[in-house]
């Protein structure tokens, strides 16, 4: 696991470096108000995305992880699926497309729009398997050939949507949207012909299959209501942010441009650094789903401590480096002093977006995923709700609140139910007392050597790279443990005995 989150990481550290830029350079060349309109139509692509695909990736990379930790049949399981899912995405492409007139009527231009969301219903069915297929490279242990085909995928639909912002947009011979729909429509295509061509190990495979496939259909739909419940409720966030911003008194033009900048530069700016933890979901699932069918709640509960454990430390440094640069890493981007302030005001809520995106991977390798449909219920009723209220009183800083509180509330109730699930007593000393702790003692380093060298003062950077070194040497020194310690890990178990590791 370590060799494969090492390789996901130096592959994802690239490909959101590289998504980022492209961010930058769309927002300045057609402007923020335009990429606005396209993430408002890459909302509605990921909604009908995930719609048709039934979330294979998952179901694929969970219960072909499991047929082959029972030495089932994960052949048999995968062509379930693909069965599925292709019967899924092409009932959901045939609606999507002839009701495509009646979606976009009130739209202006309403006939270039229906052209645009037709081109978008058919990279459907390519996206739905190349999602299975991506997760059976996972299940297979074989994680660089998604990440090959995802560069494949960036290279080409940014190349496709660079050449239209440079050369067919400003001359008016193609529209915002017809050059999305054609770049969506050539990644996807790439992405298929790609992993299609992919060759995988073979594995010996039991003659029977560990159920059948009306058990199958009973297992993927809660799968699939997570993802559809999770799909709809962020598109409906994301529909509702600039109808708010209205009425706060924007106009159509700012609204746009504000949502467009928040979600182009702020949001993938404070994900950035969460690849390691990304790479990390994506591989629990069939790291854990593997463990369950085996029975090894043991090698569960240690998994869970120690990445929690990782996670809150690495998010907590990444708190102190955007609250210290927040206003340069704005500049950078392109962004005004607006977009820096917003950065550092939006820094605590980076350890529940990372615990969120590992304790996902947790709960769907466990089967969990009854439980994270109605958290995420719960966490977009109250994020909604925040929106409605305070983004008409307080502008943009409306949408800041709601990140704040659907984000404490949410991920609160998902750590305490992860606990309970793995029987997990964690080590509150060492995964949140530690980090805060060195935290507060390395924030002001910077200005003990400033008092100590008066005439050369420390800018910015040299400061947060020193709190940074700061940090983990006192974290290091903290959770250094003495060499007769034992080191033992205490746990709850399911009876009444206890364990300790």
């Amino acid at each position: 696991m370590l060799v494969e989150t090492t390789v996901l990481s130096l592959f994802s550290v690239g490909l959101q470096g590289l998504g980022l830029l492209f961010n930058v350079f769309l927002t300045r060349r057609i402007g923020s108000a335009s990429v606005g309109v396209m993430t408002l139509m890459g909302s509605f692509f990921g909604l009908a995305a995930v719609l048709s695909s039934g979330s294979g990736f998952v179901a694929v990379s969970r219960f072909v992880s499991e047929e082959m930790g029972c030495g089932g049949n994960p052949v048999n399981i995968f062509r379930y699926i693909l069965r599925f899912c292709a019967i899924l995405s092409i009932t959901v492409t045939a609606i999507l497309f002839l009701a495509a007139p009646l979606m976009t009527k009130r739209f202006p231009e309403s006939g270039s729009t229906v052209t645009a969301v037709r081109m978008l219903c058919l990279a459907l069915p390519m996206s739905a398997l190349s999602g299975c297929l991506k997760g059976r490279c996972y299940a297979y242990q074989r994680v660089y050939i998604p990440a090959v085909a995802e560069y494949i995928e960036f290279l080409i639909r940014s190349g496709s949507m660079a050449f239209c912002a440079v050369f067919l947009l400003h001359d008016g011979k193609i529209t915002i949207l017809h050059a999305f729909s054609l770049s969506v429509l050539a990644g996807q295509g790439s992405t298929l012909l790609f992993l299609a061509a992919a060759r995988l190990p073979r594995t010996e495979v039991s003659c029977v299959c560990s159920f059948s496939f009306p058990r199958f259909l009973r297992l993927v739909l809660p799968i699939i209501g997570n993802a559809c419940l999770i799909a709809l409720l962020s598109s409906a966030n994301d529909a509702l942010v600039p109808l708010t911003l209205l009425q706060y008194g924007n106009s159509t033009e700012q609204a746009l441009s504000q949502f467009g900048e928040f979600e182009a530069i702020i949001i993938p700016t404070l994900f950035f650094p969460s690849v390691v933890q990304c790479c990390q979901s994506a591989l629990l699932v069939p790291q854990f789903s593997r463990a369950r069918a085996a029975h090894q709640e043991d090698e569960i509960r240690i998994q869970t401590e120690r990445i929690l454990e990782q996670t809150a430390s690495y998010a907590i440094c990444v708190v102190l480096l955007i609250g210290q640069l927040g206003v340069q890493i704005g500049a950078l981007l392109g962004g005004n002093r607006f977009t820096g302030e917003i950065l550092r005001i939006m820094a605590p809520i980076v350890p529940f977006i990372y615990l969120e995106i590992v304790l996902e991977g947790i709960l769907r390798g466990l089967g969990r995923q009854s439980f994270s449909s109605v958290n995420y219920l719960a966490e977009y009723i109250v994020r909604i709700s925040v929106l409605l209220i305070c983004v008409p009183l307080f502008g943009f800083y409306g949408i800041v609140l709601s990140y704040l509180t659907c984000n404490l509330s949410g991920n609160a109730v998902r750590l305490y139910f992860v606990l309970r699930v793995t029987g997990l007593k964690p080590v509150w000393r060492r995964i949140l007392l530690m980090p805060l702790t060195a935290l507060f003692l390395s924030m002001p380093v910077p200005n003990i050597m400033s008092r100590l060298m008066p005439d050369k003062g420390l800018c910015a950077i040299p400061a947060a790279i020193i709190s940074a070194a700061a940090y983990w040497g006192i974290l290091y020194l903290m959770q250094k443990r003495p060499k007769n310690s034992g080191g033992k890990l205490c746990y709850y178990s399911s009876g009444s005995k206890s364990m300790a590791r």
